[in-house]
């Protein structure tokens, strides 16, 4: 049966506002986008509305199906233990992953715009530490330094399933501050898209790329499916804004004193948690 296209004039809109004057202005707000959402097919807006949110999206939704979304930087530290099952020995993300682009199976890229690629001089020489003078011998990081991901996501509620979903855009190896001196400040190899990385990770043995189960080996299983489950540690780093501010920037006045930890926690619960649970009710 076709159906209808849903018409909602002027009167419906402050009848709805009207109706919803006990609520907050959030809950009215996110009561009038649903009843609004339908409206755009009836101005040509088909087409766009079919296509996806993001040309890099590794779980392409229409836009006519996202209610709400954000975009999310989140840095995992692979030295901690929650993280520990894809940064062991011989066997680290970061290494699997140098590996992948040395050998021409990843395209490297400048940043997560994605939009322009690293030349693969520009890779390797972003793998090398240089010396205090430019007679000393240079060698590579070790994949034990290259101890930071930093992961671009859209976090986007359906509306279609009613669920927050997780959509990885990017990934980016950074070496620690503490890991490269003599400067001491975070140094970026470089941001590869998420969607080569899958099809990467696809192609290598499991044991490659195995996230350890300690509790129950049989219950193995890979980065990518560990990831999809969200088993890994992070920390929010920013969360999309107009003036790019990051979490660290808005708290440096007081550094030292945990609030810039505080706040990443109190986004992680606002956006993990708090949102999917109110959205869920509408």
């Amino acid at each position: 049966m076709k159906l209808k296209p849903l018409w909602i004039d002027h009167a419906s809109i402050f009848y709805l506002i009207n109706c919803t004057t006990t609520m907050s202005f959030n809950k009215r707000f996110f009561a009038l986008a649903i009843w609004l959402s339908p409206i755009a097919s009836s101005y040509g807006r088909t087409d766009h509305l079919s296509q996806s949110y993001s040309p890099h999206a590794t779980r392409p939704i229409a836009r006519a199906y996202v209610l709400y979304a954000r975009k999310v930087w989140r840095e995992i530290y692979l030295n901690e233990k929650q993280n520990g099952p894809c940064f062991m020995h011989g066997k680290e993300i970061s290494k699997v992953i140098v590996d992948g682009a040395k050998n021409g199976l990843l395209t490297t890229y400048i940043d997560d715009t994605l939009t322009e690629i690293m030349p693969q001089a520009q890779f390797l020489k972003n793998l090398q530490i240089s010396g205090e003078d430019a007679q000393t011998t240079t060698h590579e990081f070790f994949p034990k330094e290259i101890s930071t991901l930093r992961l671009v996501e859209h976090v986007i509620f359906n509306k279609i399933t009613a669920r927050q979903e997780y959509d990885i855009e990017s990934i980016q190896l950074i070496v620690p501050g503490r890991n490269h001196p003599p400067t001491y400040l975070d140094h970026t190899i470089a941001t590869f898209k998420y969607k080569d990385v899958i099809d990467y990770f696809n192609k290598l043995p499991f044991e490659s790329v195995c996230w350890y189960n300690t509790a129950n080996a049989a219950e193995n299983l890979t980065w990518i499916d560990a990831f999809a489950l969200r088993l890994f540690g992070s920390r929010i780093v920013k969360v999309g804004n107009i003036d790019d501010t990051t979490v660290d920037e808005l708290y440096e006045k007081q550094p030292g004193d945990g609030k810039r930890l505080i706040a990443s926690q109190k986004l992680a619960v606002e956006i993990d948690v708090e949102t999917e649970a109110f959205l869920s009710d509408y």
